[in-house]
C-alpha cells in the first residue's frame, strides 16, 4: 500500500514504534523474533502516537505504567505478554474467512440470495423428535445445538477474537505483522463490498420451521465488543489507512441505523432481561465508534430504567435468575450494563452511581455475585455448564478500575486462579489498586 499525504502523521509515528521497539528491546536484551517465531518485547506504547486517541472498553493512558511495569521484570506481566505473544501467532495463522465463505449448500444462504447477509441458527433450538422431519424445532434452554456452527456465526467469532487478540498484540509491542493481518480481517468484513457483511441482522438467530430470523439474534454481534478498541489499537499503523478507517465507521453507523429502524431492532430494544442491555450496550458502542455520540447518550440514558427494572434491592437479577446458566447469565447481563456505565462517563452521565430509593443499582448487582465468584458461597440456582470464571474476573477488574474500588481487587484475589488467553486483562486492564487474597465483606 502506498500511503498518502493523509497517512504522512501515521508512517512518521510507525517509524518511532519501531525506533521505540528496537531502544527498549536492546536495553532489556530482547531480540526481534523474525516472522513465525515468538516475540518478547516491552510494551512498545508511543505516548505521542496515542495522544489523541480515546478508547471505549480500553483506558489509552495506563499503557505508560504498564510498560514500566514491564520495564522492572515485573513477572505478572511478563507471563501476561508471554501468554498473549503465543496467542497472537495462533491469531495470524486463523483463516481469513468473510460472511460470504462456506455457503455451498442453498441452506447456509439468506432466502434473499445475497451471500452478505449473516444467517445463524438459534442456538438453543433444536430438531423436534416428534415429527419426521424434525420440524418445528423445539427449545432446549442451555443447550447449544452443534447445527449452529454450521453457519455464520463462527466465521464471526473466529474474527473477532482475531482482530482483537491481534488488535493487543500491536498495542504492546509494535510488530507490523500483526496489524496487518487485523486489518486484512476487518477489511473483508466491513470494507470490501463484495465480501462485507450486509449491515443487517435480519437472519440471525433463525429456528427451522418458525422463523427465518428473530430479534434475540442480534445479541450476536457481541461478539464485536473488543473490535472497535482494537481499531484504534492498530490505526498509527501503516496497514491501516484513513480510507479503511472511515469505511469500517460506515459499516458500524450503518448498522446502528439498522438497530434503531427495524422491526428486530426495535423488538429487542424492548427486552426486559440482558437482550435488552446488550441491545443498549451495543448500540452505544457502535455509535460512539461512528461519531454518533447523541445515538450513545439515548442508549445509556435508556439503561437506568433497565436498573429498576432488572435488579432488585438485594441484587439479585429475577430475568436471569430463571434460565439454566443463571450464575452466567447475572454476570453478562451485569457486564453489559457496566459497560454502559463506562460509555456513560465518557458522556458526562453517572449511570455507574445511579441507586434507586430502595436499593437497586449495578453495585448491588455485583454485590449479590461476589461470594458465588469467588466460592465463598454455593450457587443455589441452576447453572447446567461449568461457570464462566474468566468472564467474572474480567468483570470484576473492569468494576474495580470504574469505582476506583479495591474490594473488587480482593474479591478476584479470593477467586480461583484464571489461566489461558484471559490474562491480557494485565496488560490491557491493569490492577490500579493492587491485589490481594483477603476477601472483602462489603462490595458496595
Amino acid at each position: 500500500m502506498n500511503p498518502t499525504a493523509e497517512d504522512a502523521p501515521k508512517v512518521a509515528r510507525s517509524r518511532r514504534y519501531a525506533a521505540l521497539i528496537a531502544g527498549l528491546a536492546a536495553l532489556l536484551g530482547g531480540v526481534t523474533a523474525a516472522p513465525g517465531q515468538s516475540h518478547s518485547k516491552p510494551f512498545h506504547q508511543d505516548e505521542a502516537a496515542h495522544a489523541e486517541i480515546e478508547g471505549f472498553l480500553v483506558d489509552f493512558d495506563d499503557a505508560p505504567g504498564v510498560r514500566r511495569r514491564l520495564d522492572t521484570g515485573d513477572p505478572a506481566l511478563a507471563a501476561a505478554l508471554e501468554t498473549l505473544l503465543a496467542e497472537a501467532e495462533k491469531a495470524m495463522e486463523v483463516p481469513i474467512r468473510p460472511v460470504t465463505e462456506g455457503k455451498d449448500k442453498p441452506s447456509r444462504v439468506a432466502p434473499t440470495g445475497d451471500r452478505r447477509d449473516y444467517v445463524s441458527l438459534s442456538p438453543y433450538w433444536w430438531p423436534n423428535p416428534e415429527t419426521e422431519d424434525g420440524l418445528p424445532y423445539v427449545r432446549r434452554d442451555g443447550r447449544v445445538n452443534p447445527e449452529r456452527h454450521e453457519y455464520d456465526t463462527p466465521k464471526l467469532g473466529d474474527m473477532s477474537k482475531a482482530v482483537r487478540t491481534l488488535g493487543f498484540a500491536y498495542h504492546v509491542t509494535g510488530d507490523e505483522r500483526y496489524a496487518a493481518r487485523a486489518a486484512r480481517h476487518l477489511r473483508v468484513w466491513f470494507i470490501d463490498p463484495e465480501t462485507r457483511m450486509n449491515p443487517n441482522l435480519r437472519f440471525a438467530q433463525f429456528v427451522p420451521g418458525v422463523s427465518d430470523g428473530r430479534h434475540v439474534g442480534i445479541i450476536d454481534t457481541n461478539r464485536l465488543r473488543w473490535v472497535p478498541d482494537a481499531i484504534l489499537m492498530i490505526s498509527p499503523s501503516e496497514a491501516w489507512s484513513s480510507a479503511d478507517m472511515a469505511g469500517a465507521r460506515r459499516w458500524f453507523s450503518e448498522f446502528v441505523d439498522w438497530m434503531l429502524t427495524s422491526e428486530l431492532g426495535r423488538e429487542e430494544r424492548a427486552a426486559k432481561n440482558n437482550h435488552g442491555t446488550w441491545f443498549a450496550s451495543q448500540a452505544a458502542l457502535y455509535a460512539l465508534f461512528a461519531g454518533r455520540d447523541e445515538v450513545a447518550r439515548e442508549m445509556v440514558n435508556s439503561a437506568f430504567e433497565r436498573v429498576d427494572a432488572q435488579i432488585e434491592p438485594d441484587g439479585s437479577q429475577p430475568h436471569e435468575l430463571t434460565r439454566t446458566r443463571a450464575l452466567d447469565y447475572c454476570e453478562f447481563n451485569v457486564r453489559g450494563l457496566l459497560d454502559l456505565g463506562e460509555y456513560g462517563r465518557r458522556l458526562d452521565i453517572d449511570l455507574l452511581g445511579y441507586e434507586t430509593e430502595d436499593g437497586r443499582s449495578i453495585r448491588a448487582a455485583l454485590a449479590f455475585l461476589i461470594p458465588y465468584f469467588t466460592g465463598a458461597e454455593a450457587w443455589p440456582y441452576e447453572q447446567i455448564s461449568p461457570p464462566k470464571t474468566h468472564m467474572y474476573y474480567q468483570t470484576l477488574r473492569r468494576a474495580a478500575r470504574l469505582y476506583d474500588d479495591p474490594a473488587y481487587e480482593r474479591a478476584i484475589g479470593a477467586m480461583p486462579e484464571v489461566t489461558g488467553d484471559i490474562v491480557w486483562v494485565e496488560l490491557i486492564l491493569p490492577a490500579r489498586h493492587g491485589t490481594t487474597t483477603t476477601p472483602s465483606t462489603d462490595h458496595r
